[in-house]
């Protein structure tokens, strides 16, 4: 009777352990999946109208990071963060890193029509889950919106 209580324990203590860890992955992947987002629709009203409106320049890379990810970083070590932000013209399918783009809002068609540039913003995090089980692992999420202002 002993010998199966030590089995069963051990195995219901390491079931147990797992559920808790995977709810620590849920919650920092669900974490980082808000902040691309958040990032995302903070830069796609921060573009070349914008710029025009306040007559001030659309924020960089590391003002994105600054204003709209790390608030959102609780529990997080904020070192650990990195974001990569894109400017993508929908009109020609170019890809052009967000500091060094136009940031225009609409771009002229092929077929003389209007499209809506996007903007994609990718957060990553390098955690580490509690208890030491395995490794640092990389969590990722993107977020792509259309530009509005």
């Amino acid at each position: 009777m002993a010998l199966e209580g030590a089995v069963v324990y051990g195995a219901v203590m390491v079931l147990l352990l797992a559920l808790v860890l995977g709810g620590f992955a849920v919650f920092r992947y669900e974490q980082v999946a808000c902040q691309a987002r958040e990032a995302a629709r903070w830069a796609s009203v921060r573009g070349g109208n914008w710029q025009q409106e306040v007559n001030k320049p659309s924020p960089t890379q590391q003002q994105i990071l600054d204003n709209a990810v790390l608030p959102l970083a609780a529990g997080m070590d904020t070192a650990k963060i990195k974001i990569t932000v894109k400017w993508i013209d929908q009109a020609s399918g170019t890809v052009a890193d967000w500091d060094s783009a136009s940031k225009d809002v609409r771009s002229l068609a092929a077929g003389g029509g209007y499209v809506t540039n996007t903007v994609r913003v990718t957060v990553s995090y390098e955690w580490s889950p509690p208890f030491f089980i395995t490794g640092p692992l990389t969590v990722t999420s993107t977020s792509e919106i259309p530009m509005s202002f």
